[in-house]
């Protein structure tokens, strides 16, 4: 009787080892690593009472055990046949329990977290910190191609290094053990054959943890580098930046992600892959496992893309330094938790006696030195916020040199990047120093300190609206501005009386043109997206349109298309007038864009006419100016202003000399002058054809690429305007 309870009283004792069992009996084709460790340990316990036993003693045993599995069958099928009775699938909700388990573990429900903050994150950043560099057009080129290639890298790399990690655990099993006990020697072969089964348990079991071991050490180590490439971006990518010229825009922005979005998404995809792959200790259903793999993946990628859609807009260094943060103190508690435990898993009273690993002084300090990726994290983004002239939020002293050439007058990362007021302190035209707005790579407009002039004569031409003959013009007549600038277009309206709203999407270009480029008051302005505020505005309510939109080397593509064009006809009068501006080239390899846009417009309006801002060569790449109505558009000829008394040039310099507003917008301008006398002799020399270029659809809107020839012709235009140090001092 006394060997008949023995297994019995063992079974008892572990219980965890039958509900082990129970979840594991799933078929053959279960998913598992290696043995688990309670297996281990109930195979020691039985070498060792069998080991002093005799042959007899040793079949009673077995029989003792073989009765022991009967019952436990019994157990389990009667224990199925009452989930059965319940109207329950014992199959289900075994595999369900086992799922929860795997998903909620530590390492795997944190990088869920995780990885959509800052993937998401960086998706969105990423391209926005190359726009003052690069520009508008050549930033998002293949960017997401590239991003999905690098996940895909860091996947294959992570699916290598588990490959290398169990061919090392089953190498390491596989070794014989030289060792011999005079004891084994002289037992039967019963007992022999068991004491080996007891040392191959044993060295799978090393061997599951060493591979565990490897596991979490490439999790953590990959989490790390994740913050140390975003707390080093600013550095890195500035040094970069200074090579821009050599790598042109194409290459460049991609370039320049190498040591910055790619090698992140990289490491994020190799971490996830290692949180997929099984521990030792977890012994579940191939399907169970495909499972976990799939929901993780699939909770990671719409998180991500929420993330993405939920922070379009901000400033880049608070998100860049929040994200490393958060990943190395992610990774840093993960190493405290297998300091603690001996294995990233919610506590499990299972591993408790297997994992845990003695806290000795070695391993004391080996903690203590993991922590230095987040001290150097943390050095890193102090030393950022507080010195990197490009993280501060307005201008500080590493912005103007002493012997510098410009001078920044006021920065401002705002809702379409960062916009700045430059200063030019040499005189390279005619002794004539010059002030501009910059947005991203492009220069939004600029102005002749000395004359108030605009250095771009193409602002003038939208006033020729008010030329065009065949309107009444009997009533208040009233503008609307679709993209400001500096304000010289509007201004200019407004000298002559007109009323004029202006509607522009970024709030710091508005404070801007009214502080430093001396903007006049409108009628009425409005901080909002062009193509939302047509959509909205009162039918038949402006006289005219100027839509000036084009800034980084391209034009947002919204506000050319067909339905866009419809909106700006429906909130005009019928005799109303639109005056648009693009950039483009007559050559007939850079011409798609140029051709798309004019068909679009000949599509919407009866009378379409177009002319450049000079009489430079046809393929040059310059302003064009499209003026658009219901009627034939002919013009009046300009009579310039009279030139004014002397006591108005008095007073206009006074206020100069005072710091005040000089009144630019209200002076007389030769610039202007010329252009409005000149402007009509400059038309486009390519006649309208209407089978070349596409129609402009919201559904179907390509201009964007179309614009890529031509935005390399405008990124090489402002280099050769303003040196490199001008571009990557932003």
């Amino acid at each position: 009787m006394k060997q008949r309870k023995r297994p019995t009283a063992q079974g008892s004792s572990n219980g965890h080892e039958s509900n082990n069992s129970n979840r594991n009996e799933q078929g053959p084709d279960s998913a598992s690593a290696f043995s688990s460790s309670t297996a281990f340990h109930t195979s020691t316990s039985t070498s060792s009472s069998s080991s002093s036993s005799t042959t007899p003693a040793s079949k009673t045993s077995v029989k003792s055990n073989t009765t022991t599995t009967t019952t436990t069958t019994r157990s389990k099928t009667g224990s199925n046949k009452a989930d059965a009775k319940a109207g329950l699938k014992p199959a289900a909700v075994h595999s369900q329990t086992m799922l929860l388990e795997l998903l909620l573990t530590v390492t795997r429900s944190s990088l869920v977290i995780v990885t959509p903050l800052v993937a998401g994150m960086i998706l969105r950043v990423a391209p926005s910190m190359m726009e003052p560099i690069y520009g508008s057009i050549f930033i998002e080129e293949g960017f997401l191609e590239y991003s999905l290639a690098s996940v895909i890298v860091g996947v294959v790399l992570a699916m290598i290094y588990t490959f290398l990690l169990n061919k090392r655990a089953a190498s390491a099993t596989a070794v014989p053990s030289t060792s011999s006990s005079p004891s084994a020697t002289a037992t039967n072969v019963g007992s022999t054959l068991l004491t080996a089964e007891d040392r191959l348990a044993a060295e799978a079991t090393a061997a599951g943890l060493r591979k565990d071991a490897g596991l979490r050490k490439g999790i953590v180590v990959s989490l790390d580098l994740c913050g140390l490439v975003l707390a080093s971006a600013f550095l890195t990518t500035h040094v970069m930046f200074k090579h821009s010229g050599e790598f042109g825009p194409w290459r460049g922005p991609h370039l320049t992600q190498f040591v910055l979005a790619y090698p992140l998404l990289a490491l994020l995809g190799f971490a996830n892959t290692l949180a997929c792959v099984l521990r030792s200790y977890e012994r579940v259903h191939i399907r169970t496992w495909i499972s976990c793999v799939l929901i993780q993946a699939g909770a990671i990628l719409g998180l991500t893309l929420v993330v993405f859609q939920m922070a379009p807009q901000g400033q880049n260094c608070p998100r860049v330094y929040s994200s490393a943060i958060l990943v190395v103190v992610i990774s840093s508690l993960h190493k405290l938790l297998a300091f603690i435990h001996g294995e990233v898993a919610i506590p499990d009273e299972r591993l408790e006696s297997s994992r845990r690993k003695p806290q000795t002084a070695s391993s004391r300090a080996s903690l203590a030195m993991s922590f230095i990726p987040l001290i150097l994290v943390l050095a890193l983004t102090a030393q950022n916020v507080t010195r990197n002239p490009q993280c501060q939020a307005s201008v500080v002293k590493a912005h103007n040199p002493v012997n510098g050439n410009y001078t920044i007058l006021a920065r401002n990362e705002s809702v379409t990047g960062w916009i700045s007021v430059v200063d030019e302190n040499i005189s390279r035209r005619n002794d004539l120093h010059i002030r501009v707005m910059r947005a991203g790579h492009s220069l939004i407009g600029g102005m002749y300190a000395e004359t108030g002039d605009s250095i771009f004569g193409s602002f003038y031409m939208p006033e020729a609206v008010r030329l065009i003959k065949n309107r009444e013009k009997g009533h208040q007549e009233t503008v609307l501005q679709i993209g400001l600038g500096v304000g010289i277009a509007s201004g200019s309206l407004i000298q002559h009386g007109l009323l004029v709203d202006v509607v522009e999407i970024d709030p710091a270009v508005v404070d801007y043109a009214t502080e430093f480029f001396d903007w006049p008051a409108p009628h009425e302005k409005f901080i909002q997206d062009g193509r939302q505020f047509i959509k909205s505005a009162p039918e038949g309510k402006y006289d005219y349109v100027i839509h000036d939109v084009f800034t980084g080397g391209g034009v947002p593509p919204s506000l050319f298309s067909l339905e866009a064009l419809h909106d700006i006809q429906r909130i005009m009068r019928p005799d109303g007038v639109l005056a648009l501006n693009m950039v483009g080239s007559e050559h007939p390899i850079k011409a798609q864009a140029l051709n798309s846009v004019r068909r679009t417009l000949h599509t919407a309006f009866k009378h379409v006419v177009a002319f450049k801002e000079s009489p430079d060569d046809d393929d040059a790449y310059q302003n064009i100016v499209f003026f658009a109505a219901q009627f034939p558009i002919e013009f009046d000829q300009y009579e310039p202003p009279p030139f004014p008394t002397q006591e108005e040039m008095d007073f206009w310099m006074k206020q100069h000399q005072q710091g005040g507003h000089n009144g630019h917008a209200l002076r007389p301008s030769d610039m202007r002058d010329w252009i409005l006398s000149s402007f009509q002799d400059w038309p486009l020399k390519t006649p309208y054809d209407p089978t070349k270029g596409e129609l402009i659809l919201d559904r179907n809107n390509t201009l964007n690429g179309m614009q890529r020839l031509g935005a390399e012709d405008h990124w090489h235009a402002m280099r050769s305007l303003l040196p490199l140090d001008f571009w990557i001092n932003y």
